[in-house]
C-alpha cells in the first residue's frame, strides 16, 4: 500500500501545483519504481473526470441523473479521496486490478466492487461509449500519437554519432519524411525541418538511456525547439532568456552559439531555477548566467546587459497546446469541485464535460490576463538598447495569446517590425491565422503555428520581431549588391542553406548584422 500512498501524495501535490508529473515521479530519487509510478499517475489522470463523477460527486441533480453515485466516500469514512481515486482506477480500468496487499484501504474499496462496476456500465451506456477508452478525451488520445523527439546536444556529441549509437542498439535508420502517423518500433529518423532533432516512435522510453543520462540527448518536443532556431543568435553574442526554467531552450541557445558569448537566464521561481542549473550543467553549458528574479524588473540600461542583442521570450501561457504530457489535466480543473456544479445534459454527454473543463482552464478573463502579461514582457524586451531580435513563443493555441499579442505589439511599438517568413523556419507550412490578423496575409505568413492534431507535435506559436534599424541596413545591403551572385545567395538564404554573400564588403557587414538562419537541411 506504500506505493499507492506515494501516488496519492503525488496527485495531491499536482492538484496544489507543487510540481509536474515527470518531476514528481521520474525526477524523485525516493521512488523505487519510477516508471511504474509515472504510469499509474498518468493513467489515473486520464480517467480523472470519470472517477470524480463515480466517486466524489454527491449532487445527483448537478449530473442530471447521469449516474447514482456509489457514496463510497460517505460510507468509508477512513478512505481518503485521492487514495480512493487511485484504487478505484486500478479496479475498474486495468486488467491487473489493485496491486497491493489485502489491507484496510483495499478492503474498503473491494466492499463496493459490484456497485462501482455497475455504475461504470451505466455511465458508459449513457455516454454512448462501447469501451473504457471511449471515455477518455480526444486531447489525451492525441498525446499518444506524438513521436518521441530527441534533440542532440551538440555540446557533447553529433547527430551522426547519436544515430550510429542507436543503430548499434538495434534501431533502423529510416528516411526522413512528413508522414509520422506510423513509426515502427526501434526506428529513428532525422527531422526534416531541424538539423539537430531526431524522431523516434511514440512511447519510446529513454529516461534510462546512457546518452540521456550523460546529457548527450535532450528529450524535447519539436515545437519547443523552434524558438531557439528562430532566434539563431550569432556566436559570441549576448542573449537573454527571459522566462528560462526549466532550461531546455536555454541549453539549446547555448548549443547554437557553441558555448560562446553570454546567456542571461531569468526565472522568478527559485526551485525551477535550480532545475535549470542542474539541466544546463548536465548539458555541458558554460556560457549561462542563471538569475533569480523577474525579467520585468530588470533595468534595460544596466551596463551588464549593454551588449544584449537577442532576447528569447517564452512567458507564462495557458498551455492549451500541450498534449504530450498530462499536466494539462491538472490545470484543466480535474480537482476543482466547482466544475461539478455545472449541469451536464445527457445528449451532450462526455464532450460537454470536457468542454466545461476546457472553459475552466481557458476562460476569457484568464486569457486576457495572460495576454496582458505577455505583452508587458515583449514591450520590456524591446527597451534593451542593443536588442535587434526578439523572439516570442507560447505553447498555446488561442489567438488571444498569439496573433492578437503580435498585433498589439506592432501597433504600440514603432521601433520593431515583424520578421518575414524567411526568419521563421520558412519550410514549416503551417503559419498564422489570417482571420486573426485582420486579414493581413503577410502578418500571418510571418509567424509559426503548430496544430497538435495534424502536425504530430504540441500546439505552439512563434513570432520574431526585428529592430527597424537592423532591417533597414539589411535591405540596403541587399539593394546595393544586387549582382547575380547576390541574388542566388538570397535564394539560398531563404532555403536556410547559406550564411553570407561572397564579397569581402558584405562579409564584414554580415558579421555586424547577421541575418537569421533557419537551420534547415533538405537532406534531414
Amino acid at each position: 500500500m506504500n506505493f499507492y500512498q506515494q501516488a496519492a501524495s503525488i496527485l495531491d501535490r499536482l492538484a496544489q501545483q507543487k510540481g509536474t508529473i515527470k518531476g514528481l515521479t521520474l525526477g524523485d530519487n525516493k521512488i523505487k519504481d519510477k516508471k511504474k509510478m509515472y504510469a499509474v499517475v498518468c493513467e489515473t489522470l486520464k480517467c480523472m473526470v470519470i472517477l470524480i463523477l463515480l466517486v466524489c460527486t454527491k449532487d445527483k441533480e448537478a449530473l442530471n441523473n447521469i449516474i447514482d453515485t456509489s457514496k463510497i466516500l460517505t460510507i468509508e469514512k477512513k478512505l481518503p479521496k485521492t487514495m480512493a481515486l487511485l484504487l478505484i482506477h486500478d479496479l475498474l480500468f486495468t486488467k491487473r486490478g489493485i496491486q497491493s496487499s489485502d489491507g484496510p484501504l483495499k478492503q474498503a474499496v473491494m466492499r463496493h466492487k459490484a456497485r462501482l462496476k455497475a455504475e461504470l456500465v451505466k455511465y458508459k451506456i449513457k455516454m454512448g461509449a462501447k469501451t473504457n477508452d471511449d471515455l477518455v478525451s480526444q486531447k489525451v488520445k492525441d498525446a499518444v500519437l506524438i513521436p518521441r523527439y530527441v534533440r542532440v546536444n551538440e555540446h557533447k556529441t553529433t547527430v551522426d554519432k547519436a544515430i550510429q549509437a542507436f543503430i548499434k542498439e538495434g534501431y533502423t535508420l529510416e528516411e526522413p519524411r512528413d508522414d509520422l502517423s506510423s513509426l515502427s518500433k526501434l526506428t529513428v529518423r532525422r527531422d526534416i525541418h531541424l538539423n539537430d532533432l531526431l524522431v523516434l516512435p511514440p512511447n519510446s522510453d529513454l529516461h534510462d538511456h546512457p546518452m540521456y543520462i550523460s546529457g548527450e540527448l535532450i528529450l524535447q518536443d519539436k515545437a519547443s525547439c523552434f524558438p531557439a532556431h528562430v532566434c539563431n543568435p550569432a556566436k559570441g553574442s549576448h542573449i537573454i532568456d527571459a522566462c528560462a526554467a526549466p532550461g531546455n531552450k536555454t541549453s539549446h541557445l547555448s548549443a547554437l552559439v557553441r558555448n560562446t558569448g553570454k546567456i542571461f537566464a531569468f526565472d522568478l521561481d527559485m526551485r525551477r531555477l535550480d532545475l535549470l542549473k542542474r539541466l544546463t550543467n548536465k548539458a555541458g553549458c558554460k556560457n549561462i548566467t542563471p538569475l533569480h528574479g523577474s525579467f520585468l524588473e530588470v533595468d534595460p540600461n544596466d551596463p551588464k546587459y549593454a551588449q544584449v542583442e537577442y532576447l528569447l521570450l517564452d512567458p507564462s501561457c495557458s498551455g492549451s497546446g500541450i498534449i504530450s504530457r498530462l499536466d494539462h489535466l491538472v490545470d484543466d480543473g480535474m480537482y476543482r469541485a466547482r466544475t461539478m456544479n455545472h449541469t451536464f445534459k445527457r445528449k451532450q454527454g462526455l464532450n460537454h464535460i470536457h468542454s466545461i473543463l476546457e472553459q475552466e482552464a481557458n476562460g476569457t478573463e484568464r486569457l486576457d490576463s495572460l495576454a496582458e502579461f505577455q505583452i508587458a514582457v515583449i514591450q520590456h524586451a524591446m527597451k534593451f538598447p542593443k536588442a535587434k531580435k526578439v523572439v516570442y513563443s507560447t505553447c498555446s493555441i488561442h489567438p488571444q495569446e498569439n496573433e492578437h499579442v503580435v498585433k498589439t505589439i506592432l501597433a504600440s511599438n514603432e521601433d520593431f517590425v515583424l520578421g518575414s517568413r524567411s526568419e521563421a523556419i520558412p519550410t514549416w507550412s503551417r503559419r498564422g491565422l489570417v482571420e486573426e490578423c485582420n486579414g493581413d496575409k503577410d502578418m500571418a505568413e510571418s509567424v509559426i503555428r503548430t496544430n497538435p492534431s495534424e502536425d504530430y507535435t504540441n500546439g505552439f506559436f512563434v513570432a520574431c520581431f526585428l529592430r527597424k534599424e537592423a532591417t533597414t541596413e539589411t535591405t540596403t545591403e541587399a539593394t546595393t549588391e544586387a549582382t547575380p551572385e547576390a541574388t542566388t545567395e538570397q535564394k539560398r538564404k531563404i532555403e536556410g542553406d547559406a550564411e553570407a554573400p561572397s564579397s569581402k564588403k558584405s562579409k564584414k557587414k554580415n558579421k555586424k548584422k547577421k541575418k537569421a538562419k533557419t537551420n534547415v537541411e533538405p537532406s534531414l
